[in-house]
């Protein structure tokens, strides 16, 4: 509602409707005292409605399979081998989509990498936190690549800290009814090794 600019009770009948289509589902949650709480999210009906840009990823993955070597995979088995061409592909991406860090704090970093994320076929959104910045994405492209118990995606943390040169943090929530991938933008973990390694790290890396 507040994202919206609406009234509390439009917000409620369109969830409402939404949910009576078959969109979205909503869950009680539990409370101790107060007017009952519910979770609303997206059904697997409503989750295919937001296009993913299968193309953009199958794209990196092919040309990053015609340029394997067979000693880039000598002596690999099948997983390692699907781990590096996913990242691999992460830095394809990276490099393709990269924009300039200079002159830039780290919140219009995060925007832009946003931006980014929408133009792969993501859904992505970022809040400030007390250390830092938090990341969500409910659409990646990569989360359909790994298995929905691993606990990261490698490649959507390879791409993200390549285009922000800054390392991020992923992080599960267990018991989560809303899937989406998590990341922790820290300003205290660059304050420890200072900015400049961290790139000169990060660069290494690549």
């Amino acid at each position: 509602a507040g994202a919206l600019s609406i009234a509390s009770m439009t917000a409620r009948q369109h969830l409402l409707g939404l949910e009576r289509d078959g969109l979205v589902q909503s869950e009680k949650v539990k409370r101790s005292n107060g007017r009952p709480h519910y979770l609303f999210y997206l059904t697997s009906r409503g989750d295919e409605m937001f296009p993913r840009r299968f193309d953009v990823l199958a794209a990196a993955l092919l040309d990053e399979v015609g340029a394997l070597h067979a000693s880039d995979i000598d002596g690999l088995d099948s997983d390692e081998k699907r781990s590096l061409l996913i990242q691999r592909a992460a830095d394809r991406l990276a490099e393709h989509y990269r924009f300039s860090v200079d002159g830039r704090g780290l919140a219009e970093r995060i925007e832009a990498l946003t931006n980014v994320l929408h133009a792969i076929g993501g859904f992505a959104e970022w809040k400030e936190t007390g250390d830092g910045f938090e990341i969500r994405d409910y659409n990646c492209v990569f989360a359909t690549l790994v298995d929905e118990a691993g606990e990261c995606c490698q490649g959507h943390v390879r791409l993200i800290s390549r285009l922000l040169k800054w390392p991020v943090t992923p992080e599960v929530s267990d018991g989560e009814a809303v899937r989406c991938c998590r990341y922790v933008v820290s300003l205290s973990s660059v304050a420890q090794t200072g900015e400049g390694q961290t790139q000169e790290r990060l660069g290494a890396n690549a």
